[in-house]
């Protein structure tokens, strides 16, 4: 058997990507030839890859690319089984290299595709070996494309961690606006409002009637279920000093008596006034869901929100001022935001 040098383990090391141990015992088993070794480290990258697959990969992060014309966006989102090799860099690279093949090949049947830097292998193939290199399950739960519908401009925002991100869309009407670099900035910006304030609807006609009605029958429950909890409370008090006030008279302390009669007389108006108000709520009651659901929609509709960078500022506010530096019409069309495990939950 040939010998085998530190040089021919390091040279696969580099090759393969494999741990040193991996590398010598693979060039031992091949008596130094490196293209059995590397097929070896292959096949064990499968054999570990399928060892691992019962392991729940949750963990993990979500890696975008934005086209140069800012026409489309890609995003792709691998896992793992720890936080731990979700922050490292050599995870965080085969992230970006992936969403980068993703990017330039397409998402249909992204696994089954060729490699990018070795057409004879598929993509699968290379995270097979990569489960050797890293340690851990690892898998591509979602990879897709976000394409602008019509003239428009599309933007991405990764949050820190990179566990959260957004797509988000802006419509214009020539392209010469979609390319301006404040209209660029302000998808950005919008993005961020997303993940800062979670932003469920774009404006309040996308909310479905269903939605609207359960809010609503929400909105009454609690107006309903907070005056009980007033007169209750109310209650509570005075019950508590009429228990007080038993254990004084007991010990016949005139000046405590006093006082708790005192407290229990006021104590028995806050009843009276918290039933009053309870009554008045109730005659009042629609009033007081249509208010409810205003705030529903104030905080689940983008247009509606507080710009994060300026509360005294709405989205639309900020929409209708970049209609005026861009010269036409600028709309937030539609967008998504992700998150590291839905597809998991689902």
């Amino acid at each position: 058997m040939s010998a085998i040098t530190a040089q021919m383990v390091n040279d696969l090391r580099h090759r393969t990507g494999a741990g040193l141990m991996d590398c010598k015992k693979a060039l031992v088993e091949s008596n130094g030839d490196n293209e059995k070794a590397v097929e070896i480290l292959r096949i064990k990258g499968v054999a570990t890859r399928n060892k691992k697959a019962d392991r729940k990969a949750s963990e993990g992060i979500l890696a975008v690319q934005v086209s140069a014309d800012g026409r489309n966006s890609t995003l792709l989102e691998l896992n793992c089984e720890t936080d731990f090799v979700a922050k490292n860099e050599n995870f965080i690279a085969l992230a970006k290299e992936l969403v980068g093949q993703a990017a330039v090949t397409g998402v249909d049947g992204f696994l089954d595709q060729p490699y990018h830097a070795d057409k004879s292998r598929k993509v699968n193939d290379y995270l097979n070996d990569q489960v050797l290199k890293i340690g851990e399950n690892l898998k591509v739960s979602r990879v897709l494309k976000f394409e602008a519908t019509g003239v428009g401009r599309v933007s991405a925002y990764v949050h820190t961690g990179a566990k959260i991100a957004v797509l988000l869309e802006l419509g214009l009407k020539t392209q010469a606006a979609a390319a301006n670099p404040e209209v660029a900035e302000l998808a950005r910006q919008l993005a961020m409002q997303v993940v800062a304030n979670n932003a469920r609807f774009v404006r309040r006609d996308e909310v479905s009637p269903d939605v609207v009605a359960k809010e609503r029958e929400i909105a009454a429950e609690f107006t309903k279920s907070e005056a009980d909890k007033a007169i209750d409370e109310a209650k509570r008090i005075v019950e508590d000093y009429k228990g007080q006030l038993v254990e004084q008279k007991a010990a016949n302390d005139a000046e405590a008596i006093a006082e708790l009669e005192k407290r229990i007389a006021v104590g028995e108006k806050q009843v009276v006034a918290a039933e009053g108000r309870k009554k008045g709520q109730l005659s009042n009651m629609e009033k007081i869901i249509s208010g409810r659901v205003d705030k529903f929609f104030a905080e689940s509709c983008l247009l509606e929100q507080a710009y994060f960078r300026d509360p005294d500022q709405k989205i639309q506010d900020l929409i209708a001022a970049a209609k005026t530096k861009v010269g036409e019409e600028v709309s937030i069309v539609r967008f998504t935001r992700f998150q590291v495990g839905e597809t998991a939950a689902e």
